[in-house]
């Protein structure tokens, strides 16, 4: 009797793993293996909008940190020595030794868990961060550092072109580092062959090409999440041409284009008393209710709309929350206020919120909304 329930207990103990598992690997997250001094965990990290997000409690353990959590506030403080640290749930401002701090990606709540990001946390309490993208493993060093924020001023590192080697960086438009972007060297004279590499935690890649003689072309993709929505952007090398594999080459990428479209349409109606006018004639303002999509601030749009072959509006406005609001303003006559509308209902008022860009065609990307008089 005692065995079978030994048995039992093994047996729903497997189960939960099993399904704790399954169900990390089906959030939609990239999975990120952690060492700690060359120990492997037995869980695992996920990389979100570029960066590494570790179970809290699992990280500050093996940093042989003091937790406490604030159920109230949702914030969990650690010690170690005289480093406090304290993160809130959902809120990018944290505290290190009473010394504010931003985060580009704030703790948060994943299939139950708590998730604090990886490189902040280690590099805060003095130890030191690593990431082998080849093998999608994040390497913390406890001992013998003292690297506390050692990469807010990092200079990027020289790098020399080797044979049959392509390497390079990613940044965004500030000059940050972005992980996670996928890299694709492109045989330029066999169909279908390719070689692939991710960016590390400091926007780094390397691809280890085959010693054939051919020509490669970059490519380079990356995915960002924003208002519950995965946005995907084709990014550009900085040195855009092909290059001999014998050669090799570093090409280096920034993510500079975060724009779309906003789009708009008019239901004529059949009543005369209305009066005629062109789309080309609305003028839109988009006042930014978050920060934009690469994390920088916003500013205020307020534009007439043009034509173009993707539909009347405005052809490029950085992606953000927006309040948008319209009016009519032709030419010799006062601007008259005109009603908005979500281009799926047919809910108008004098303004509307929105951040519904969706891709079109590719990586092409917009709101449609509509716009009608009073």
């Amino acid at each position: 009797m005692i065995l079978k329930k030994v048995l039992t207990l093994l047996v729903v103990v497997l189960i939960s793993g099993v399904i704790s598992i399954h169900a990390l690997a089906n959030n939609g997250y990239k999975e990120i293996g952690i060492e700690i001094d060359g120990s492997k965990l037995d869980v695992v990290g996920l990389l979100v909008d570029g960066r590494t997000m570790v179970p809290m409690r699992a990280i500050f353990e093996k940093l042989q940190s003091d937790v406490k959590w604030d159920q109230e506030t949702q914030s969990v403080t650690a010690t170690k020595g005289s480093t406090i640290v304290k993160l809130t749930i959902g809120d990018v401002s944290t505290e290190v030794n009473t010394n504010i701090k931003t985060l580009d990606v704030p703790p948060m709540l994943i299939e139950g868990k708590t998730f604090v990001p990886l490189r902040f946390v280690s590099e805060s309490l003095g130890a030191k961060v690593d990431y082998d993208a080849s093998r999608s493993i994040a390497s913390v060093l406890t001992t013998g550092t003292d690297h506390a924020n050692s990469n807010a001023n990092t200079p990027p590192k020289e790098l020399s072109v080797e044979p049959f080697v392509v390497k390079g960086r990613v940044t965004d438009r500030q000059g940050k580092p972005l992980e996670g972007v996928d890299i694709i060297a492109d045989n330029q004279l066999a169909r279908d062959s390719y070689q692939e590499a991710f960016t590390d935690e400091d926007g780094y890649y390397r691809i280890d090409l085959p010693q054939i003689n051919t020509t490669w072309n970059m490519i380079s993709y990356y995915e960002r999440k924003f208002e519950g929505a995965v946005q995907k952007f084709n990014l550009t090398s900085v040195t855009d041409r092909p290059f001999g594999g014998n050669k090799g080459a570093v090409r280096d990428f920034v993510w500079d284009d975060i724009n779309g479209m906003v789009i708009i349409q008019y239901n004529y109606p059949d009543e005369e008393k209305w009066p005629e006018f062109s789309l080309d004639q609305v003028e839109l303002t988009l006042t930014p209710v978050s920060p934009l999509i690469d994390g920088s601030e916003g500013k205020v749009i307020k534009e007439i709309s043009t034509f173009s072959p993707d539909g009347p509006g405005l052809q490029s406005v950085p992606i953000a929350k927006y309040e948008i609001s319209a009016r009519w303003v032709p030419d010799g006559m006062k601007p008259i206020p005109m009603l908005v509308s979500k281009f799926a209902t047919n809910q108008y008022a004098q303004s509307i919120v929105t951040s519904d860009f969706s891709a079109v065609v590719g990586t092409t990307k917009r709101v449609a909304i509509k716009v009608s008089f009073p």
